[in-house]
């Protein structure tokens, strides 16, 4: 079978999982995300929920994403010719499991470019998180829970978010649902 063909099919079926789950893996089945979460775990004077550059930094992941993953492909494809992408090596990587003890999926939230690319489609994914009305508070229980420093009642499928279900089990009014939205009604 020709190369290119397994790439592009290859392409596609990344392409549909997204569409299918948006950032699901992230939050349910990413080993790194798991190693993140055991590392955070570990006892440390400070832990850091949120700083001055924290959402200018969550933009790098973006750029890793075209730099190490879009324009290579192009390349492969033979779209761009002579590029060559960088890899981070051990050193980054190491500061990463670092500082993951004292702020939540630091991985995740700057660098990870599966979680770009992924992020991209959790607004028209078809596996979906959504606020009952009537049932929540704004306690902010969700808020405090959630790895990704988002507001989950009022960002239900923002690009952040990482469908972990954290924001479900904290929630005391069982205000937060998530699930495949149907064909027929578009609701979940």
């Amino acid at each position: 079978m020709n190369t290119e063909i397994v790439k592009y099919i290859g392409l596609c079926a990344i392409v549909v999982w997204f569409i299918i789950t948006g950032r699901l893996f992230c939050g349910k089945a990413c080993p790194l995300g798991f190693i993140q979460d055991l590392l955070f775990k570990i006892p440390f004077w400070v832990k850091v929920q949120t700083f001055a550059f924290d959402k200018p930094l969550r933009f790098f992941k973006y750029v890793h994403l075209l730099y190490n993953f879009v324009l290579p492909s192009l390349a492969v494809f033979g779209i761009l010719k002579g590029f060559e992408a960088y890899e981070a090596g051990a050193p980054v990587y190491i500061v990463l499991a670092l500082i993951a003890v004292v702020i939540h999926r630091p991985f995740c939230k700057y660098a990870c470019a599966i979680g770009a690319a992924s992020s991209l489609f959790n607004k028209i994914s078809w596996y979906r998180y959504k606020t009952l009305e009537g049932h929540c508070v704004e306690c902010g229980l969700c808020t405090k829970k959630c790895p990704m420093n988002i507001v989950p009642y009022t960002m239900n499928n923002a690009p952040e978010c990482i469908r972990c279900g954290m924001c479900k089990k904290t929630c005391r009014k069982n205000a937060l649902v998530s699930g495949f939205k149907t064909a027929k009604t578009g609701q979940l």
